[in-house]
């Protein structure tokens, strides 16, 4: 079994590594083949300096569907091409093979989604030694606060939430709080929970009655309403921290019939989202800018590769999407 397992594992990293190498020339051939067919200017179509790989989960949450958005936009902008590999959230050796892979590939940039357990440091220094930009993306800046580090500080984004949650219901808040299934650590270290623990404090009487990690999984976000609110129906408030949990409980608040009783302040824009902020099911939801994430690490790549040393860790803003507009 154990054999067999490695020839696999050989088989893949094979297959990967191919593809890596023939990514670039493949995608000039389809950008000339393009200009050809459609403007008849092959002449002057150049081909990709660069060539860029982003490795993030295989995630439902729309921040990974943002930064990958980003990412894609800002690669034009740069002159690079761009692969995206996901790897099961679930598995952070999946993560781990598919940097070592593009780095033996010789690619110029990797764009990694680093959480906060995982060596990004030790990352970072193997890439140098490979001469390949590295830039880590994420939610909180890992251990060692790696240079080059773009995140979206869900330490703020917990302390909007708890801000938000308690204008509302001030010193009577009872508060659920699903934090997402890709975190590592103890719940109660995580940033989210700890930025909305300190913004509640001010508000004598308001409280955390229940704090839960979701699992993977489309439902879990429902399945993690619907066990906080069965085991602890004082719950006034739920907060999540993306897009999937924050729809789970949107529906879970319909299911119960408790539109208006339960105030639900979630994370991101999607369309299902924006539905339920104008049914007023869901109160107010913090939007990361994922996108500005994707965008800004191809801009970090391209200042890296043209000489610049890596900046410190940079945070996105956030802006608040409410049944009244967007708020900054």
């Amino acid at each position: 079994m154990k054999r067999a397992a490695w020839i696999l594992a050989a088989l893949f990293g094979a297959a990967f590594l191919g593809a890596i190498l023939m990514n670039a020339r493949l995608v000039e051939q389809s950008r000339r083949a393009f200009a050809g067919g459609v403007f008849r200017e092959t002449s002057r179509i150049p081909k990709a300096r660069f060539h860029l790989v982003l490795v993030i989960p295989d995630d439902d949450d729309s921040f990974f569907s943002g930064l990958a958005e980003g990412v894609r936009a800002g690669a034009g902008e740069a002159d690079a091409v761009v692969q995206v590999f996901r790897y099961s959230a679930s598995s952070a050796a999946e993560s781990e093979r598919f940097f070592e892979i593009a780095l033996g590939a010789g690619v110029d940039g990797i764009i990694l989604y680093s959480p906060r357990g995982e060596p990004v440091l030790r990352r970072a220094e193997a890439a140098a030694r490979m001469g390949v930009v590295f830039v880590p993306v994420g939610t909180d800046v890992p251990e060692g606060g790696p240079p080059g580090f773009i995140g979206s500080a869900s330490l703020l984004q917990g302390f909007e939430g708890g801000r938000r949650i308690c204008a509302v219901l001030g010193s009577s808040a009872r508060i659920g709080v699903i934090l997402p299934a890709n975190g590592t650590g103890p719940v109660e270290e995580e940033p989210l929970f700890m930025g909305l623990s300190a913004s509640i404090q001010s508000f004598q009487g308001a409280r955390v009655s229940a704090l839960t990690r979701a699992r993977p999984g489309t439902l879990a976000g429902e399945e993690a309403a619907s066990a906080m609110l069965g085991a602890d129906p004082s719950i006034n408030a739920i907060f999540c921290a993306n897009s999937r949990d924050t729809m789970g409980a949107a529906q879970v608040v319909v299911d119960l019939n408790r539109v208006g009783d339960i105030l639900v302040v979630g994370a991101d824009e999607t369309p299902e989202i924006l539905r339920y902020i104008e049914k007023g099911v869901v109160t107010a939801s913090i939007v990361r800018d994922s996108r500005w994430i994707g965008r800004e690490a191809v801009r970090a790549f391209a200042r890296i590769k043209e000489g610049a040393a890596p900046a410190g860790p940079v945070e996105a803003g956030f802006y608040v999407r409410t049944a009244e507009g967007r708020f900054p």
